[in-house]
């Protein structure tokens, strides 16, 4: 019966059981497609990356990103928890500060950040192209509001939709008290937005010195996500066609409702009036270690 080898690490946190968990296959040679999925259903985690051999030498692996609900072409927490758990198992030379990781969107750029003993204190991503609005549903106040069970008066201006490499509509609320009160009527959400670029939403609200968000996506089989590197890029979109800066940096808060609080660091630049580059970064802490028979 052939085993794999597997580790979970919890993603945009320092502390065991906070920030999102993923798991990470780091040598999934001889698994296909459909073997990914059944795996990545069976851990029931948010994602779940499997490691293959790079097709070009000077890219440190291909990883492909699968939900419960089917395979990503690109994912933030994924992608650095990929990273710290290669760096962490040395998998990577233990010197490497510069990764390359072939995902469906491109390659895709992972800066490693070590302690005085080479440990990985920190992961980095750079989104290989920059996040850019899509033609896709834009529920109205009144729509948003029904859709979040919350009222009119919770929702901050009409919803956009945003994308790096996977949409998110991001819909701006009032207030902490608002985010903290939504709740996603799955009614309304199949009506409207299933099946269509808007299906995740990353509801966001500022909070003194940063955002706090919650990401919503039950058409990947992930109800409610603790941390959302690739919303958070996408909404470096949102955020720069609203500022006066061409170099800006954020902090965004996530998983607080959930009982998993996870941080992220965002920064972009804007080159010609367009965002160019969005980097995404955070920690990540070991969890568990094992084999998983298929």
């Amino acid at each position: 019966m052939p085993s794999y080898e597997f580790l979970t690490c919890d993603v945009f946190t320092r502390q065991r059981f906070g920030g999102n968990p993923l798991a990470v296959f780091p040598r999934a040679e001889g698994l296909d497609a459909a073997q990914m999925q059944a795996i990545a259903r069976e851990l029931n985690l948010s994602e779940t990356s499997f490691v293959l051999p790079p097709s070009r030498a000077e890219h440190t692996a291909r990883v492909r990103i699968f939900t419960p609900g089917g395979e990503l072409p690109f994912a933030g927490h994924p992608t650095v928890g990929t990273a710290y758990a290669l760096a962490l198992t040395q998998r990577v030379p233990t010197a490497a500060s510069h990764l390359v990781f072939e995902e469906g969107v491109g390659p895709v750029a992972v800066s490693v950040e070590r302690d005085a003993d080479g440990v990985p204190r920190r992961c980095t991503l750079s989104t290989p192209r920059g996040p850019a609005r899509v033609a896709a549903p834009e529920p109205a106040v009144a729509e948003c509001a029904a859709l979040l069970g919350l009222s009119a008066a919770d929702i901050e201006g009409g919803a956009e939709c945003w994308s790096c490499g996977v949409p998110f509509l991001i819909v701006p609320l009032a207030s902490v008290d608002a985010l903290s009160r939504a709740r996603l009527d799955s009614t309304r959400w199949h009506a409207g937005l299933a099946g269509t670029p808007s299906a995740l939403l990353f509801v966001v609200t500022r909070a003194e010195e940063h955002w706090r968000a919650r990401m919503f996506a039950p058409g990947l089989g992930v109800p409610e996500d603790p941390a959302t590197g690739g919303a958070a890029a996408a909404f470096a979109g949102w955020l720069a066609a609203r500022a006066a800066h061409s170099t800006l940096a954020t902090r965004i808060v996530q998983g607080v409702e959930m009982g998993r609080p996870s941080e992220m660091e965002v920064d972009w630049v804007m080159e010609s009036g367009a965002v160019s580059r969005v980097r995404v970064g955070g920690a990540a802490v070991l969890v568990s270690e094992g084999r998983l028979h298929v």
